[in-house]
């Protein structure tokens, strides 16, 4: 399975769904980064380059789905200006916004626990899985991480994006939608956390640490470098509520 298509199973249902158009997948995209809170009113998006290269998609796709937002009230788009986000009502267009709602009622504990559970099967299964093009895509995408030190939005996306591409290559898709539900967990108040100096270059490294084991194809060191990113953004985000 090519990177794309692997992408864009992060948009279906449980079980599979219908494959949308690529203009489609991104619609669905840009509204999960609405629903899950990286993206907030008034926040402009991403340049169409940025959100291409991190969807692995083609700038005239991107256009067509923010051209569709915007008809939508969703995005504002001015001549001139930077398409912001005009409102989070996304509704059906976010196939997992329910999924969303309901995971932000857990306890932060409980969710770290499940997420050390889960993210140590996730990395052992896509340590032995994962295919060259998606680790070619792991590598493109903390380029474009590295990029975006100083935009904590767009980091968010670039990161979801990342940890997406890994919980799909572990070749089961009950284990990869928990896990990318349990990410989203808290997501609003995670951009508060990288917006702090030195946040996101902690998680590059931990990105890095993630992508060199399962280069090596070394599931123990896949499984604990998770454990050590998790760790970490536990501990940051309780701070924040300290």
């Amino acid at each position: 399975m090519d990177v794309r298509a692997m992408l864009e199973d992060d948009v279906a249902t449980l079980g599979g769904a219908p494959k949308t158009s690529t203009k489609d997948f991104v619609v669905q995209k840009i509204t999960t980064f609405i629903a899950t809170g990286i993206l907030k009113v008034g926040d402009p998006l991403p340049g169409e380059r940025e959100l291409a290269s991190a969807l692995s998609v083609s700038r005239e796709t991107v256009r067509g789905a923010i051209l569709i937002l915007s008809t939508r009230g969703i995005l504002s788009v001015a001549h001139g200006m930077r398409t912001v986000v005009a409102s989070v009502d996304v509704g059906e267009l976010a196939v997992q916004a329910a999924r969303y709602r309901d995971i932000a009622a857990y306890n932060l504990d409980d969710v770290h626990e499940a997420r050390l559970l889960i993210e140590a099967q996730v990395a052992r299964a896509a340590a032995v899985k994962i295919e060259p093009s998606t680790l070619e895509y792991l590598h493109k995408s903390i380029a474009a991480q590295e990029a975006a030190c100083d935009d904590p939005v767009r980091f968010l996306i670039c990161d979801r994006e990342f940890h997406t591409a890994i919980y799909r290559s572990s070749g089961n898709a009950v284990l990869a939608d928990v896990a990318a539900d349990l990410y989203s967990y808290l997501l609003s108040h995670r951009r508060r956390v990288v917006s702090q100096p030195g946040s996101i270059a902690s998680s590059i490294a931990d990105h890095r640490m993630i992508l060199a084991g399962l280069e090596t194809r070394d599931p123990d060191a896949a499984s604990a470098a998770f454990a050590i990113h998790e760790t970490r953004i536990y501990t940051t985000t309780k701070l924040l509520f300290s």
